[in-house]
């Protein structure tokens, strides 16, 4: 079961904040851009308001947030002044951006021709591609992959809202993931990706 929480992120954080602890805002400190310290306070409480003040936050391997909690993981993703976390029992992964924004510029570096075509007729369509594909690179947790030749969008599922795809490299072709979308406040765009059922 995933739980996803797109909450905005406060423009300051008060020395006061219960949920937050010493260890966040230590955390917090290396970042210069106070917006971006901000996320980052914003995503951490959320953890600790849902699983308690003493769950530890650590980095894996790869630099994502992770949990000392059992059968517990989080992604987690920012957008301007909008934080998604989702909280899983399972792997999970998770992306949010403003519907708005430009992807077409780059769509030929994270999508492949016969991606963008499966799209045709949604105006959010390289919205949807952008945030599909983050939230699976953070499903899979690998540096490096190229977003547009191996993390690959196989097919859509239109009636469910899905998309299904995997992530193919040179070393082997991993387990495919489902990827959901909900949109808030009709400016965002949240993907959240899970193991393929």
């Amino acid at each position: 079961m995933v739980r996803l929480f797109v909450e905005s992120v406060p423009p300051v954080y008060l020395c006061c904040d219960t949920l937050l602890t010493a260890a966040d805002i230590a955390s917090a400190v290396r970042f210069q851009n106070e917006a971006r310290r901000n996320e980052h306070l914003a995503w951490r409480r959320i953890v600790r308001r849902e699983l308690g003040r003493s769950v530890a936050i650590e980095y894996n391997e790869v630099g994502a947030p992770a949990v000392d909690s059992a059968n517990t993981y989080i992604s987690v993703a920012h957008s301007r002044e909008r934080v998604a976390v989702a909280i899983a029992d399972e792997r999970v992964g998770i992306d949010i951006e403003r519907i708005d924004r430009d992807f077409g510029r780059a769509a030929e570096r994270f999508a492949s021709s016969s991606e963008i075509s499966l799209g045709e007729g949604d105006g959010a369509w390289l919205a949807k591609l952008w945030t599909a594909k983050e939230a699976m690179y953070k499903y899979y947790g690998v540096r490096g992959v190229d977003l547009r030749d191996e993390l690959r969008i196989t097919a859509i599922d239109a009636a469910r809202g899905v998309l299904r795809g995997e992530l193919r490299s040179k070393e082997a072709v991993e387990e495919a993931v489902e990827v959901s979308f909900k949109l808030y406040d009709n400016r965002y765009i949240v993907a959240t990706a899970v193991a393929a059922k």
